[in-house]
């Protein structure tokens, strides 16, 4: 979607494309929408537009995705943290086109932790992030038969510096630990495999990538099967880096390097363990500033991004007079009761989403409420 800075023109991308006889197609977000922001977010200034689209609410998804045949298509979503609102959202425009959702196909990122190993602290503690993903993922088998709930996508540890042991070891142990996630609630770990893509870079050679497959499909039966018992390798995915090939592997060193660190992994607990006692940076190497950051940053504002949310600031502004927002607070309030609970969240947030709250409305709600001193409910006392 870069070139797109609103929903009007990737819709017109997207429709130009459909005619053209695509039928699968990826929607990529701008940085406040990825990060749960409303445009007019004091945050979101110089970023809303930039490499993706903007969208704030059940409005603006509908204008991306009007006129398109969603019973027909395959839809990627392209977002991680956010994608619980941003999956419902395309649901609920996709039910108003009269596309049902048993035939709804698509994928979406939701993958919390390779974004928490390579960017700073998320907007949620680790555990509730988690759990977000885990709901998606409940969500997904239970209500959209052919939608692939997860895609962990390793590739992007290889960008940011990792060898391809530590790329294959570190995707191996987040798949592994969203499996124990879902088995843990309830959730059969085999059909959530089935749902899931694991994601690494293309080596330098052919030979090199089918080795670093065969590495990913060994470690994956080693790790599964020894704690969760039989259970499908996901969808293997090869991606090519847009700046340069990842490094070439060394076939005989490359499995034993990636085993290597995923046993120091499972010795420390798994790679959730590692992630909230900080060690992902040690382990890793390769890991970000660790400063703990509102939100990412340019360098500098991107130029065009002043109209755009302007335009965005507008939208908003028609939307909040025209909705009721007695309906709105009260879906709010029943959101806020179901994150202090451990009910699947995305039912609560479909409400919410379809009365007309925002993206960064709904993502306040549950940022306050999963606080480490959460701030009381207005029923409260």
């Amino acid at each position: 979607m870069s070139g797109c800075e609103s929903a009007v023109q990737a819709n017109a991308r997207l429709r130009h494309l459909v005619g053209g006889g695509a039928r699968e197609l990826a929607v990529g977000f701008d940085t406040p929408t990825r990060t749960g922001l409303d445009s007019p977010a004091p945050a979101a200034f110089g970023l809303v537009g930039h490499r993706g689209v903007p969208v704030d609410s059940i409005d603006d998804m509908r204008v991306l995705l009007g006129g398109l045949p969603l019973a027909r298509i395959t839809v990627s979503l392209a977002t991680d943290t956010c994608a619980a609102p941003l999956l419902v959202l395309y649901r609920l425009v996709a039910e108003e086109h009269g596309a049902p959702a048993g035939r709804l196909a698509g994928s979406v990122g939701n993958d919390v932790l390779t974004e928490l190993l390579l960017a700073d602290p998320g907007p949620f503690p680790l555990r509730a992030s988690l759990r977000l993903a885990r709901d998606v993922c409940a969500y997904g088998l239970a209500e959209l038969p052919r939608w692939q709930c997860l895609t962990v996508r390793g590739h992007r540890l290889a960008g940011a510096g990792a060898d391809p042991g530590q790329e294959i070891a570190f995707t191996v142990a987040a798949g592994a630990e969203y499996l124990l996630t879902a088995a843990a609630a309830g959730l059969d770990p085999a059909a959530v495999a089935a749902r899931t893509a694991l994601c690494v870079s293309a080596a330098r050679t052919g030979r090199g990538t089918r080795a670093k497959l065969r590495a990913v499909r060994r470690l994956w039966a080693d790790t599964v099967h020894a704690r969760l018992g039989p259970a499908p390798t996901p969808r293997l995915h090869v991606v090519v880096p847009g700046h340069a090939l990842a490094a070439a592997p060394r076939a005989a060193g490359l499995e034993a390097a990636a085993a290597d660190l995923l046993e120091r992994v499972g010795r420390l607990g798994g790679l959730l363990a590692v992630l909230e006692r900080h060690r992902g940076p040690e382990l890793f190497g390769v890991h970000g500033t660790g400063r703990p950051a509102a939100h990412p940053r340019l360098a500098r504002p991107w130029t065009s991004s002043h109209a755009v949310r302007a335009r965005q600031t507008e939208r908003l502004a028609k939307l909040r007079a025209w909705r009721v927002q007695p309906a709105v607070d009260e879906s709010l309030l029943r959101l806020c009761g179901a994150a202090r609970g451990d009910g699947n969240i995305l039912h609560p947030l479909r409400e919410a989403l379809a009365s007309r709250a925002t993206l960064g409305e709904v993502w306040t709600v549950l940022r306050e409420t999963w606080a480490p001193n959460p701030r009381p409910s207005p029923t409260e006392p």
